[in-house]
C-alpha cells in the first residue's frame, strides 16, 4: 500500500495549541483536510527529528502558524527553513503562512515572509479552514482515490485525521489511530495478570447502537458503522472499510474494551503461583 500523504503539516508553537491549533484542527476535519500534528504523530521515545522530517516529506503543504510564541522557537524555525528551502529549490508552493497574532513582530523577525502572500487569523477557525480548502482544491479524481476518516479518542479528546484506501482493514485503521494517540494494547493495572485492551472503532452516528450493546457483546466487536438505516457490526478485524460501508468524512470514536483473545496465552505466560503453606 502506498505511503499516506497528508494535506498539511501544522508548524506551530506549543503555547498556541489550545487557543488556536485545537479549534483549527477540528475545523480542518469538517472540511476533510488531513494534517500532520506533532502531538498526534510523535510518541514516547520517538526520534523527534526523524518524525518531523517524515511529516514534512509526507505533507503537501506546511501551514506556518506564526505568533508571538513562535518567535525564536528552534523547532518551528527549523521546520520553516526546511520547507522554504524545498520551495526555493523546486519552485513549487509549499508554505502557507498564517499569522495568529502580533503581526508587526512576526514580520519584523521574519522579513522573508513579506514576499509571500500570508493570511491572518482574524475571525474564526472555520474561516481559516475554508481558505485552506480553497488552496488545496483537490481534483475530483484525486478525492475519489481514498476516504477522509477522522478518529477521536474518547479518553483524551485527541483527533487523528487520515486519508485512507477504502480497502484497508479495520485492524489497520485502529492501529493507525493507536500510533497517532500513542496508546497501547496492554494496560498495567497492578494485577497479577496483565490486562489486554482491544480498541474498537465506533462511528459517532452509531453511538446509540454501541451503548445498547451489553459489555460482552461490545467485547466481540471490532467496529460499528452506521450504514443507512441499520448499524453494521464488524466481528472480524480483517473486514475492510469498503465492505462495511464506511462513508467519506466518517468520524469514529475509539473505545477500549477487554480483549478476550488472550486469556489462554496469559495463563501460559503467567502460571498461577501455588498458595503459600498454611493459606487457603
Amino acid at each position: 500500500m502506498a505511503e499516506d500523504t497528508q494535506d498539511l503539516f501544522l508548524s506551530h508553537s506549543s503555547e498556541d495549541k489550545i487557543r488556536y491549533i485545537q479549534p483549527l484542527t477540528e475545523s480542518l476535519i469538517t472540511k476533510k483536510i488531513t494534517f500532520w500534528l506533532d502531538s498526534l504523530e510523535i510518541g514516547w521515545g520517538d526520534n523527534v527529528l526523524l518524525r518531523i522530517n517524515e511529516g514534512l516529506r509526507r505533507s503537501r503543504y506546511l501551514l506556518l502558524c506564526l505568533s508571538r510564541s513562535f518567535l525564536n522557537r528552534p523547532w518551528p524555525e527549523a521546520e520553516m527553513a526546511s520547507a522554504l528551502a524545498i520551495q526555493n529549490a523546486t519552485g513549487q508552493k509549499r508554505v502557507l503562512p498564517l499569522i495568529l497574532n502580533s503581526k508587526d513582530s512576526v514580520l519584523e523577525r521574519y522579513p522573508i515572509l513579506v514576499s509571500l502572500a500570508y493570511r491572518e487569523y482574524r475571525n474564526s477557525a472555520d474561516a481559516v479552514a475554508e481558505e485552506i480548502a480553497k488552496v488545496l482544491h483537490l481534483p475530483k479524481e484525486e478525492q475519489q482515490q481514498g476516504l477522509h476518516v477522522a478518529v477521536e479518542s474518547v479518553h483524551t479528546g485527541k483527533l487523528c485525521s487520515i486519508r485512507v484506501s477504502p480497502r484497508v482493514s479495520v485492524r489497520w485503521l485502529a492501529h493507525r489511530a493507536q500510533e497517532c494517540f500513542g496508546i497501547s494494547e496492554r494496560a498495567e493495572t497492578g494485577a497479577y495478570m496483565p490486562f489486554r485492551v482491544k480498541w474498537v472503532l465506533v462511528d459517532v452516528e452509531a453511538e446509540p447502537a454501541w451503548d445498547a450493546l451489553s459489555r460482552s457483546e461490545q467485547r466481540s466487536v471490532y467496529a460499528i458503522v452506521q450504514n443507512g438505516g441499520q448499524p453494521k457490526l464488524s466481528r472480524n478485524d480483517t473486514d475492510n472499510l469498503e465492505d462495511l460501508g464506511v462513508r467519506d468524512g466518517a468520524v469514529f470514536h475509539l473505545y477500549a474494551v477487554e480483549d478476550e483473545r488472550y486469556p489462554t496465552e496469559v495463563l501460559r505466560a503467567f502460571p498461577r503461583k501455588p498458595p503459600r503453606e498454611g493459606l487457603v
